[in-house]
């Protein structure tokens, strides 16, 4: 019976000395102030935590916006270059652009075949 006892009031000591100094092991993120009510100390949390949502919130936007500005840019390059393309065929003899026309589609025919696994792959590795 005296070893039942002792770990029993063992154990209510750790308890009763873990739930004094939990506030020691564990500070809240806005330091109290001397005589500062508990709630007041609550709010400021809040409001620090919001005020970092509304940033972050923020920042993701201006990043998304510049991003899609800079697509926007590649997508008229990839077009003015398209273009240029086309009328630099249309600037040729029709002998040249039999052969220009030729040696796309070689090209095209040269070109590999990827298999679903591949284009996974990449589409995983672009969008991590």
């Amino acid at each position: 019976m005296g070893k039942v006892i002792k770990k029993i009031w063992f154990i209510a000591i750790v308890l009763l000395v873990f739930s004094g100094c939990s506030k020691n092991l564990a500070p809240t993120v806005v330091p109290a102030n001397p005589g500062e009510k508990v709630w007041k100390v609550r709010v400021k949390e809040i409001r620090r935590k919001w005020i970092a949502f509304r940033y972050k919130r923020k920042t993701e936007r201006l990043t998304r916006k510049a991003k899609s500005k800079s697509e926007k840019l590649k997508r008229k390059d990839a077009s003015a270059e398209k273009k240029l393309a086309e009328q630099h065929m249309k600037n040729q003899h029709p002998e040249v652009q039999e052969r220009m026309k030729q040696s796309q589609k070689e090209a095209e025919k040269n070109r590999t075949k990827r298999t679903l696994r591949q284009r996974l792959r990449l589409w995983l590795w672009k969008f991590k």
